[in-house]
């Protein structure tokens, strides 16, 4: 039998409503599985063990006496560490925040936990989200990058130390290290799930979402944390659909947006390959396939997003930087001092031209379900100095468009996980969801790390 851990979120839960097994026998079966991992993957900065069981404990009784409130119920969750949790030590994995324990949980964890999520633990992250590569590990081969900033949930999601883990994304922190280590990642629409309680890197730019093993997880989890909150200034007054009921209800095949300039130019023999295979699979399973041209503004995109991202953060920092520059780390303090240097006119530029990308985008991706670009330039590369490059989830970000990755196959030459990108319109995660969905049962290449 697979051990409960190695199960998506979707499995796990039906197991628990079979009764193949408790909500404290999953937990114990996570457990474990960071008990033999952890020392050699690195991905917690802390497990709530005791605490996570007497919460499974719990959800178990709950269950017997009143039925599951819904799929979540009984399921362990990783929180990436800057995500406020009431109680429990919120540190960024930086120097500032060693001792920093909210007062109160994020809206994310806030409604996670109504819904009966576990709280396993925090996650390793980069320092703030955006400083140097961390000390976790791929789980498919050490000498790799695992990705970042949101390194720790995807290594604990792809090694099942977790069923599902949340992360966050400026640049490319959810999709690049969940390409990299073969698991599904979803950046949402920006405003669509509130980041209040969540440690910002630019308040502009940031987005949070899962990293987990299916699309219909990335439904479940996106379900539980969608929707308008007053706490939040960059929160959308937007309904939620039923992302759960329409992730199986295409009603006829996709039209998919093939974008080959830009990211088939900078990707990798292997990885353009890989690429064209997977959309001649998915043309042969009945999608409609065309190629797209990327608008003129794209080409200062990646810039534009270098500018918004260095002053916001620079902005929220510069108090503690007057007095404590030398507690940051080495890539971080340089973004904050490149941010403090850009003239006020610059940045005011780079919004006037933000806005012209973000209609130009929303009315190319309109015109498509969806559009499929490579996940990456390349399989996660070997250098533990650097978590990847963003280039090919940036420019999404910067026009707030929801974006995810699904595992598409192995990179031959490195044995490493490969992945495709889809992206739609704003607020579309409905089409976006149920387009991954249909698409990862055409390839049906679910991914094991060999561990």
């Amino acid at each position: 039998m697979t051990d409960p851990c190695d199960l998506t979120i979707s499995e796990a839960s039906q197991g628990i409503e079979d009764g193949v097994f408790s909500p404290v026998q999953l937990m114990e079966s996570c457990l474990d599985r960071i008990n033999q991992l952890e020392t050699r993957l690195k991905a917690w900065v802390l497990v709530l063990r005791e605490q996570a069981i007497e919460c499974a404990e719990q959800a178990t009784r709950e269950i017997e006496l009143c039925g599951k409130k819904g799929p979540l119920h009984g399921i362990p969750i990783g929180i990436k560490d800057i995500y406020y949790t009431k109680g429990i030590r919120t540190t960024a994995c930086s120097k500032i925040h060693t001792d920093f324990i909210p007062e109160y949980d994020s809206t994310a964890v806030a409604k996670l936990k109504k819904a009966g999520a576990i709280i396993l633990g925090k996650t390793v992250t980069t320092e703030f989200a955006a400083g140097d590569p961390p000390v976790t590990v791929n789980p498919w081969n050490a000498a790799h990058t695992p990705g970042g900033s949101s390194s720790g949930s995807a290594v604990a999601v792809a090694s099942g130390m977790c069923t599902g883990a949340m992360g966050s994304q400026t640049g490319g922190s959810i999709l690049r290290p969940a390409s990299y280590n073969g698991i599904v990642g979803l950046k949402p629409t920006f405003g669509r799930v509130s980041v209040y309680g969540v440690i910002p890197v630019a308040w502009s730019l940031d987005t949070i979402g899962p990293l987990v093993n299916s699309v219909r997880d990335a439904a479940i989890i996106l379900q539980a944390t969608a929707g308008y909150d007053e706490n939040d200034p960059g929160s959308a007054r937007v309904g939620v659909p039923n992302y759960l009921h329409e992730i199986g209800h295409l009603d006829r095949p996709p039209r998919i947006g093939v974008v080959k300039d830009f990211f088939m130019e900078n990707a990798d023999l292997a990885v353009r390959t890989h690429t064209e295979e997977v959309i001649h699979r998915l043309s042969l399973a009945g999608a409609e396939v065309k190629r797209v041209s990327l608008p003129v503004s794209f080409a200062k995109s990646m810039a534009i997003q270098w500018v918004v991202m260095n002053v916001e953060c620079a902005a929220y920092h510069e108090e503690q930087f007057r007095t404590r520059a030398d507690d940051y780390s080495e890539q971080l303090r340089k973004r904050i001092e490149l941010g403090f240097l850009t003239p006020a006119i610059t940045y005011i530029q780079a919004q006037r031209f933000r806005r012209v990308f973000r209609r130009d985008l929303d009315f190319l991706t309109r015109q498509w379900d969806v559009l499929i670009t490579p996940s990456t330039p390349t399989a996660a590369p070997k250098d533990l100095s650097t978590t990847g490059d963003p280039m090919f989830q940036s420019p999404w970000t910067l026009a707030g468009l929801p974006a995810i990755t699904i595992p598409s196959g192995i990179d031959d030459s490195s044995n490493m996980p490969l992945g495709i990108q889809l992206v739609a319109s704003s607020f579309a995660e409905n089409r976006l969801l149920a387009v991954a969905h249909w698409c990862e049962a055409v390839l049906d290449s679910r991914l094991r790390p060999p561990i």
